[in-house]
């Protein structure tokens, strides 16, 4: 089950999925539109990707970067797509 996390301001998202039963808990970081500090605890993935198409808003590089280094120092599987 996974709940979506596009900036800092969705974050409390991930509180409502850490109630919840669950064999795999994620978090898909997409589109990112901000850089988020994420409490991963009961977390097992986190997904991050960016916009696409014609209108698509941008995506920093260092954002996904932080987020791939939070994953890290918490042993939570991280994936990055496009």
């Amino acid at each position: 089950m996974g709940v979506s996390v596009e900036n800092q301001r969705w974050t409390a998202r991930a509180e409502y999925l850490r109630r919840i039963r669950a064999a795999v808990r994620f978090l898909p970081c997409e589109p990112l539109l901000g850089p988020p500090e994420l409490d991963l605890r009961k977390i097992d993935w986190v997904i991050v990707g960016g916009e696409s198409g014609p209108d698509a808003r941008p995506m920093k590089p260092d954002w996904a970067r932080s987020i791939r280094m939070q994953c890290e120092a918490a042993g939570v599987a991280f994936f990055f797509k496009q």
